[in-house]
C-alpha cells in the first residue's frame, strides 16, 4: 500500500487503472444480479424451489450493492485514495485519446522560502509601529498580513509571515482581552529598546551640546552584484547577470550626521568565495581596525551604536554555561569566591553561577571606555535605528548600477567609488529618517504603558484558536520569553 505523498510510477499507475477497469465491469454485472434478485419472489419452500431467509437475501443484496462503490474498493485494493485515483482515471482517458502510456508525472517545483533583507524587516517593523501609534490599533497577524502585501507585494503566506515576525523580529502572539491572538514583543527586548531610546533622547535634548553619535557596521559585496531588472528595447540584450556570487569583500566603516569618518574604511577581499562576511571579520580582525582606523579619527566624546554581533561582544571573562565543563563552573566559584558544596551537580552550580553572574564585560565596550567613548548597543531585531544599514542599501544601489561587466578586477574600485559618493546629505537624510523610526518606537512604548493596553493570558481552549491568527504557544521556541501577568 502507498504512503501519503508517495510518487506512483507509470507502471503502478497502469496496475491501478486494470484494478479500477476490472471492479468497474465487476460492478456492471452485479448491476443486472441486482434487478433479477429483486425481480424474484421468496417462495415458501415447495420441493423444486429454493427458499431464502429474509436475512439472507438481505445480506446477498447488500453484498451486490456494494460492487458499485468503485472508488471505495480501489482505495481498499490498493491503498490509492479518492482523489489519486480521480486523476489517474483522467490521465488515463487522455492517455487513451492520444494512443499513450500512464507516465509518471512530473515533480512540482519547490516553492522559494521568502527571505527578507534588513530593509524589508525595517518595513515590516514600520507596519507594526503604524498600526500601534497611527491606528491606535493593537496588530494582529490578520492586520500586518493585509498591509505587507499591501504596501510591500510581500510574496509570502501567512504562516511564513508570522515565522518573520517570530524568527527575524523577536515577537510573540499573545491572546489579549478580546480573545484574540495579538503581536507583543519580548520583554527584555522592549525594556532594551525603551532604555535605548531613553540614551539618544537624552542626548538629542542637549542640542548644540549633545555627544555626535557614529554608527558603525559591517557589510559585503560581490563582484556579480548588479541591477536585476533594467530597460531596454527589443533589439538590445541588456545586461547579463552572472549567477555565482563570486569573490566577496568584506567591508567595515562608521559614520553620522557629518559623514564617514575620514579614514575608517576598511575593505578586503574575502578568502571564502561563498562564504558570510561573519566568517573572516571575526574578532582579532574587528578588534585591530577599531584600534588602527576608527579610534585615531573619531569625534572626541562621542557616542558610538553598534549592533551585537559576536565579534562586537567578546567577554574579557565569561561565566560558564550548561555546557561547560563541572571543573569549570567549579574553578570560576572559587575565582570569585563563591561558596559551593562538593557533591553539587551541574545543575546546582549552574544556578549559582546565575545567581552571582556579573553583568557582561565586553572587550571592545572597555577599549572604547578606556579612550573616552561611549558605547551604545542597539536592541536585536532593530537594525531599523542604526542609519549604516540605509547606507549601505544606497552603496549597493550604486555598485549595482555601474557593475555592467561584474569582473572582480573592477568591482573594487567601483565599490570605493560608491563609497566615497556618498555626501552628508545622503547621512543626514538616513540620520532623519531614523529619528522618525525612534519617535515611532518611543510613542509605541507610551501607548502600551498606558493601564488601558493590558493582555489576559487564557489558558483554556476558546473557539479563536481556529481563527486565522491564531498562532500556538509552541511555535518556533523562543527562549526568553516571559508570561505576562494576567488580572
Amino acid at each position: 500500500m502507498s504512503k501519503r505523498g508517495t510518487v506512483l510510477h507509470g507502471r503502478a499507475r497502469e496496475i491501478v487503472c486494470n484494478v479500477d477497469k476490472y471492479f468497474e465491469s465487476e460492478k456492471q454485472h452485479h448491476l443486472e444480479l441486482i434487478q433479477r434478485l429483486k425481480a424474484a419472489s421468496i417462495l415458501p419452500g415447495p420441493d423444486g424451489n429454493l427458499s431464502l431467509t429474509r436475512e439472507t437475501y438481505a445480506i446477498i443484496l447488500q453484498t451486490l450493492q456494494n460492487t458499485s462503490k468503485v472508488a471505495e474498493r480501489v482505495h481498499l485494493a490498493t491503498g490509492i485514495n479518492k482523489n489519486t485515483l480521480t486523476r489517474i482515471r483522467r490521465e488515463h482517458r487522455d492517455a487513451q485519446a492520444s494512443c499513450s502510456k500512464v507516465t509518471t508525472p512530473k515533480k512540482k517545483p519547490r516553492s522559494k522560502s521568502v527571505v527578507c533583507d534588513n530593509f524589508e524587516i525595517t518595513a515590516l517593523h514600520n507596519i507594526i509601529n503604524s498600526i500601534y501609534t497611527v491606528r491606535k490599533e493593537i496588530p494582529t497577524l490578520k492586520k500586518i498580513f493585509a498591509v505587507a502585501k499591501e504596501d510591500l507585494e510581500f510574496p509570502g503566506s501567512r504562516t511564513t509571515l508570522r515565522r518573520i515576525l517570530v524568527e527575524s523580529l523577536g515577537y510573540k502572539f499573545k491572546k489579549c482581552q478580546s480573545n484574540r491572538l495579538a503581536l507583543i514583543q519580548r520583554p527584555n527586548i522592549k525594556a532594551w529598546r525603551t532604555k535605548y531610546l531613553r540614551r539618544i533622547r537624552q542626548n538629542d535634548a542637549l542640542a548644540a551640546d549633545k555627544k555626535p553619535v557614529i554608527y558603525l557596521d559591517e557589510t559585503w559585496i560581490h563582484s556579480h552584484y548588479t541591477v536585476k531588472k533594467c530597460w531596454q528595447s527589443s533589439t538590445t540584450t541588456g545586461v547579463r547577470k552572472n549567477d555565482s556570487a563570486g569573490r566577496r569583500w568584506i567591508i567595515a566603516h562608521a559614520g553620522g550626521e557629518n559623514g564617514f569618518i575620514d579614514g575608517a574604511l576598511l575593505m578586503f577581499k574575502s578568502k571564502i568565495k561563498t562564504g558570510d562576511y561573519h566568517d573572516e571579520m571575526n574578532g582579532a580582525n574587528f578588534t585591530k581596525w577599531i584600534n588602527e582606523k576608527l579610534l585615531p579619527n573619531l569625534p572626541k566624546n562621542a557616542i558610538i551604536v553598534m549592533d551585537n554581533a559576536p565579534y562586537h561582544s567578546m567577554e574579557a571573562s565569561k561565566a560558564p554555561n550548561m555546557t561547560s565543563r563541572k571543573c569549570e563552573m567549579q574553578s570560576w566559584l572559587k575565582e570569585k569566591n563563591i561558596a559551593y558544596e562538593e557533591c553539587y551537580t551541574k545543575a546546582e552550580l549552574y544556578e549559582i553561577i546565575q545567581r552571582h553572574k556579573p553583568p557582561k564585560d565586553y572587550i571592545i565596550d572597555k577599549i572604547f571606555n578606556e579612550n573616552g567613548f561611549e558605547v551604545l548597543r542597539l536592541p536585536p531585531y532593530n537594525c531599523d535605528l542604526n542609519p549604516i544599514e540605509y547606507i549601505w542599501h544606497l552603496v549597493k544601489r550604486r555598485v549595482a548600477d555601474k557593475n555592467v561587466l561584474q569582473l572582480e578586477s573592477e568591482i573594487e574600485n567601483i565599490t570605493l567609488q560608491a563609497i566615497a559618493s556618498i555626501t552628508k546629505d545622503d547621512w543626514q537624510k538616513e540620520v532623519n529618517h531614523v529619528k522618525r523610526i525612534e519617535e515611532e518606537y518611543w510613542n509605541r512604548e507610551i501607548f502600551e504603558d498606558n493601564d488601558s493596553f493590558r493582555f489576559i493570558i487564557n489558558t483554556g481552549e476558546s473557539s479563536s484558536e481556529n481563527d486565522d491568527d491564531s498562532s500556538s504557544d509552541s511555535y518556533g521556541e523562543m527562549s526568553g520569553i516571559e508570561e505576562l501577568d494576567s488580572d
